[in-house]
């Protein structure tokens, strides 16, 4: 630890990803679906509080000219990384600054502009009291009246589970030497080790599993950031909620769309009890009991107003970002599966592949039984078939020059891991995607096809031997994605 980073490991710089829930569109299209009044506009202002390297601010920023986007971080080295992408970029509307909320004052706060939106992913449950207090002054004093905030957290109970995994990773990291990464990639050979014999009181959790997958390798500086601060503590929904009171916020919901319908997470026994429940507080911790969720994604607006939740779904625009396929997309929900019936499937599919459409008017392609707006986007979003868009608009200067300079400056990264996406005027946001097809996509938009020369130019240590099989997979990519790319702007 350094001695100013108040406990927090500052020695690696974390994760490259994007993180795609503050997005105006997805907020937009949740707010439309709990009957909340709150459009993106145009010109609006952002800051990410705890913005990291930067990504989801640059990308954001790429996607939407019209906004102003603020990155803060403790850590300079991430805030100089976050600049200089933005920079090289020409992302005028992007700036990043250096700030350690538990020593900002009021006066210094007050510098910045009046918010329309501000989002925390992963901070609030990371960081000290004297940290939280300042996020909450800073909501106070900036966010304007009918402004959201999306808020990120490891939630209790579920996250509590690896109470005992954190301090494990503690302990084993301390006996190493080296940066907070590397420490924390020491400790993995012994939890592995450990994990093989069944400890009784180290709970089996999805993220323990994950860490004993030898296979699919978590990511070291993510463990590190996650598990090496002081101030560890996943939160229960109330706590937060109180701790949030000064800034006046009201709970809108979960942009995992499926949390917010009850229908989806109980079974009969559980629904009669959570329905004999007062809305509110009780609701969600009831929640929290019954179904698996370690991070809870959560969105407040600061002065709730209600509206009609049909007829602002209907005015939602939604578009494929790959072929929608012959049979409805099944998303996993606490209850089993949640999918569209074939009957009502088939228009929609032959719709979505036509090009970005209304909810409205998907609703109403089938005579009979018309799936409701929460059907659609539960399932559609939820796997990932489809985003929301915006706007109709074509490619510009600003979006192709970001995304190959993302391309560029994160090969080396994008070829291990990582959560990437396209910048992309449409959806005003990010498409998610990995690093290869963010970098096939750039190279698309530049009139380079040949696979060969792809794999020449972007993976040159593949193994001759395995060449004609990649060259299939990579002409794939594009003989599927560049009418979608197309559709979205990238290209």
């Amino acid at each position: 630890m350094t001695s100013w980073s108040h406990g927090y490991p500052a020695d690696s710089p974390y994760t490259f990803s994007y993180q795609d829930a503050p997005s105006p569109g997805n907020l937009g299209l949740l707010c439309a679906l709990m009957g909340v009044e709150w459009r993106p506009g145009p010109n609006m202002t952002m800051v990410d509080i705890g913005c990291g390297r930067g990504y989801t601010v640059n990308t954001l920023a790429a996607a939407n000219p019209g906004w102003t986007m603020f990155g803060l971080d403790y850590n300079p080295a991430h805030i100089a990384e976050a600049a200089d992408l933005a920079q090289r970029a020409q992302l005028a509307n992007a700036t990043f600054i250096e700030a350690d909320l538990a020593e900002m004052t009021d006066a210094e706060i007050d510098q910045l502009p009046e918010l329309d939106l501000a989002c925390l992913h992963g901070v609030w449950t990371w960081v000290s009291d004297a940290v939280r207090a300042g996020i909450v002054r800073l909501l106070s004093r900036r966010l304007k009246p009918g402004g959201i905030v999306y808020i990120g957290y490891n939630a209790q109970p579920g996250f509590g589970r690896d109470m005992a995994l954190q301090r494990l990773v503690r302990h084993l990291a301390a006996g190493h030497s080296g940066s907070s990464t590397s420490r924390a990639q020491a400790s993995l050979v012994t939890i592995r080790e450990l994990y093989k014999t069944k400890p009784s009181n180290l709970t089996d959790s999805p993220l323990l599993k994950r860490i004993a997958d030898e296979t699919d390798p978590l990511n070291p500086a993510y463990l590190a950031h996650e598990f090496l601060t002081d101030h560890w503590r996943p939160a229960f929904f109330e706590d937060l909620l109180a701790d949030l009171a000064p800034a006046k916020l009201d709970f809108v919901g979960s942009i995992s769309l499926h949390q917010n319908t009850p229908e989806y997470l109980f079974g009969d026994e559980q629904r009669a009890i959570y329905d004999g429940m007062s809305e509110g507080v009780m609701r969600e911790f009831f929640k929290d009991i019954c179904i698996s969720r370690a991070f809870r994604r959560d969105v407040f607006v600061r002065g709730l107003r209600r509206c009609d939740a049909t007829a602002a779904m209907d005015r939602q625009v939604i578009a494929a970002r790959r072929t929608a396929p012959e049979t409805s997309p099944q998303l996993e929900v606490p209850v089993g599966v949640a999918e569209l019936p074939g009957e009502l499937w088939r228009p929609i599919a032959i719709a979505l592949n036509e090009g970005p459409q209304s909810l409205a008017r998907l609703r109403t392609l089938t005579p009979g039984r018309n799936p409701t707006a929460a059907e659609l986007v539960t399932v559609l979003v939820g796997t990932g078939l489809v985003v929301p868009v915006l706007r109709d608009v074509g490619p510009s200067e600003t979006i192709t020059r970001f995304n190959r300079i993302v391309a560029e400056s994160y090969a080396n990264e994008g070829r291990q891991s990582g959560q990437y996406a396209m910048a992309s005027p449409v959806a005003a946001g990010g498409l998610p995607c990995n690093w290869l097809e963010l970098a096939v996509a750039v190279r698309v938009g530049q009139g380079q096809t040949d696979a060969k020369a792809l794999i020449t130019e972007l993976l040159p240590n593949v193994d001759p031997t395995e060449m004609e099989a990649v060259a299939g997979k990579i002409t794939t990519l594009i003989e599927a994605n560049t009418s979608i790319w197309r559709r979205f702007g990238v290209i």
